[in-house]
């Protein structure tokens, strides 16, 4: 076994048997990216998920009048993946990118589907990380429409101390729906 320490995880979502961890296994990919580097771009194709390993990834679009608007940051332990384009069987919308060196597993999202097709284990662990990507999805959601810029910076501050100072401000700013200059602000504040 590769990857003991995920196979560990995935089984805290369910009891996935050590013969079926390794033949998903078997189709884990290491790959690596220096900082900044783009993992996909708009109109490629939607099939690859990752685990992140170590480092930081944003996914982010750019509007019509050229601004950056960051829609997901994940870091070590997550899983970050074109989830909608995947789905939908539609061409990726947005730039995945690494905001720091990051390390990753790759995965093609139909080994997984194929995993969870002839497993129960694997169908379960698929509808777990579907529910609490869902949860993470109203959070957000959540935080964009009703909270104040100061109260975004502390739900930010809460999800992501660990590795904050490792995120550009800018990039910061547009994930929580604020300009630079209430960032700022809000970090003079907390001082």
């Amino acid at each position: 076994m590769k990857y003991p320490q995920i196979y560990e995880y995935a089984r805290t979502k369910s009891p996935i048997k050590e013969e079926q961890w390794l033949e998903f296994e078997s189709g884990l990919s290491p790959a690596s990216w220096k900082k900044s580097s783009l993992l996909k771009r708009p109109g490629e194709k939607a099939d690859v998920v990752y685990i992140i390993l170590k480092g930081i990834l944003r996914n982010y679009y750019i509007s019509s009048s050229g601004r950056e608007m960051t829609k997901i940051i994940r870091g070590p332990g997550d899983v970050l993946a074109p989830y909608q384009e995947i789905l939908a069987k539609t061409d990726i919308k947005y730039f995945i990118q690494a905001i720091t060196e990051v390390e990753v597993l790759e995965f093609s999202y139909q080994n997984f589907q194929s995993m969870m097709d002839r497993y129960h284990e694997w169908e379960r662990l698929g509808r777990i990380l579907a529910e609490e990507n869902f949860l993470e999805k109203e959070k957000r959601e959540f935080m964009l429409m009703h909270m104040s810029a100061e109260e975004r910076y502390q739900e930010f501050l809460k999800d992501f101390s660990h590795f904050k100072d490792e995120i550009p401000q800018y990039q910061i700013a547009n994930y929580l729906g604020i300009s630079p200059e209430a960032l700022n602000r809000q970090i003079k504040k907390k001082s």
